[in-house]
């Protein structure tokens, strides 16, 4: 029996989900809707595609989002009106940072393992 998959698969759905749960906390409903429909299309291991992209480059697409969404949040942070609107800004900057550590470190890990 070949696991290896199936593991794969689930630690990419579990990599989701803690997204989804980031997304929610700070109430991103473009992410939560984008991260839904990936979830969505998830297939059992055998009835995968074979081109999909591997799992390092899709952490990079995670990466490059997760500073997508900082720059905008920054540019959001720069025009606030109110100390309550920075905070707000700061927080959800704050969160997105972790994150992207978090990313940075599972694609090291990923590089050292090829």
């Amino acid at each position: 029996m070949n696991t290896k998959p199936d593991c794969g698969v689930s630690l990419q759905i579990d990599d989701y989900l803690d997204l989804l749960h980031f997304a929610i906390q700070i109430q991103d409903q473009e992410w939560q809707q984008s991260l839904i429909h990936q979830l969505k299309v998830f297939q059992p291991a055998g009835e995968q595609q074979h081109q999909r992209s591997s799992p390092e480059e899709e952490l990079w697409t995670r990466l490059d989002y997760i500073n997508s969404k900082l720059t905008g949040l920054c540019n959001q942070l720069h025009a606030a009106h109110s100390k309550d609107e920075r905070e707000k800004f700061e927080a959800r900057i704050g969160l997105l940072q972790v994150q992207r550590v978090e990313v940075a470190r599972k694609i090291k890990w990923a590089s050292r393992r090829t």
